[in-house]
């Protein structure tokens, strides 16, 4: 899929043909011919016009035959002229350590997107169902999305090194991306990880070295920085360390982590889990919330809490980790941290400069210092 391009030239006239285009990866196009430019075919979908290399089309299904015929000759001919990777090269196997995956970067299977940039002022992000195109965004250098077509269903979307090695996964909800994005090295290492909430980054963001130790974080908050933003060398010291509030520097808050000696790596705390693609609706009650938790839309438990946090009543299960509620205005205002289906920690945001934690006892809030 790394072919696909946004058109930037002015169409030819339309052939009025609906074809079906099956590429050499697997995935099926569906569209009427505009023309040809520089060996592409030039094809307008539902969700928008988009370019194929020749060489890339395995099978054209139209109703003029010579037209087909006039297609794979050209395919064939300029295939035949390209080099052939190695065999060793196509049956690689991912690296060590790297989520095991039965699918290919071309040929995936489910919900899928890739990333590929027609020129360094866009970018353009294509997503699958089963190999099916499915929906196109547009985004301008800066990261802002300029248009979209087509219809991105809700779940858990993949993108894929061209060896299968699974590259980044995002939930989408509404079609925005909504709760943790992570992103891979080609080893399978974790490299970035961020928290949206309708399409903006809310919450944390942390790149990482491939071998674990963090490069940078920083918080958000309606996608831009709030809060502190931190710098790291390759031996785990802070090499800078600025406080932000809604999108601009500003003068440092109480509350500023310790620099690190030089030559060691930031630890998590022992209650800090990674984030989870879980998300949480809340509810108001007589006395106190309803916290109703699901992953991919499908509800998995819920949490009532009295208006000092205890735990009045659980169901279901939540898995390891950190799962995070926001308010109406996009603001995050509670961490839930999940370990053996337990809620051991609870911060709750704004009422000061850091958050207000508390730990459980036989279903207690007891409120850390």
């Amino acid at each position: 899929m790394k072919t696909f391009l946004m058109i930037t030239l002015l169409a030819l006239p339309s052939l009025g043909r609906a074809d079906t285009f099956v590429l050499n990866d697997g995935t099926r196009v569906e569209g009427s011919v505009t023309g040809t430019i520089n060996g592409t075919l030039l094809v307008q979908t539902k969700y928008g016009p988009l370019t194929i290399q020749l060489t890339d089309i395995k099978e054209q299904k139209i109703d003029d035959p010579a037209a087909a015929a006039g297609i794979q000759s050209s395919s064939a001919a300029a295939a035949a002229a390209a080099p052939i990777p190695s065999a060793a090269a196509a049956t690689a196997a991912p690296p060590a350590g790297q989520p095991q995956s039965s699918m290919t970067a071309t040929s995936a299977p489910g919900l899928s997107f890739v990333t590929v940039s027609p020129g360094a002022a866009i970018r353009l992000q294509v997503y699958m169902d089963d190999g099916v195109i499915i929906a196109t965004e547009t985004f301008d250098a800066s990261g802002a999305l300029l248009s979209s077509e087509g219809r991105i269903g809700n779940g858990v979307y993949t993108e894929y090194y061209p060896d299968g090695a699974t590259k980044t996964v995002k939930t989408m909800l509404n079609g925005k991306a909504d709760g943790t994005l992570k992103a891979y090295y080609p080893s399978g290492r974790l490299q970035a990880e961020a928290g949206y909430q309708g399409g903006l980054k809310n919450g944390p963001l942390r790149y990482y070295t491939e071998d674990g130790g963090l490069l940078m974080e920083a918080s958000y908050k309606a996608d831009k920085l709030d809060g502190w933003k931190t710098e790291y060398g390759p031996d785990g010291a802070v090499t800078s360390r600025t406080y932000y509030s809604a999108g601009r520097p500003a003068a440092v808050q109480p509350g500023a982590p310790a620099a690190l000696p030089a030559g060691r790596k930031p630890e998590a705390p022992a209650q800090q889990l990674p984030a989870t693609l879980v998300t949480v609706q809340t509810r108001r009650l007589a006395r106190g919330e309803l916290f109703t938790f699901r992953l991919n839309d499908k509800l998995i438990g819920r949490l009532t809490l009295d208006e000092g946090s205890n735990l009045l009543r659980k169901e279901g299960k939540v898995p390891d980790g950190t799962v995070k509620a926001f308010g109406k205005d996009g603001a995050l205002s509670r961490e839930f941290v999940f370990k053996d289906n337990q809620l051991v920690l609870l911060r709750v945001y704004g009422a000061g400069p850091t958050p207000a934690q508390y730990s459980y006892s036989d279903d207690r809030a007891v409120k850390l210092k």
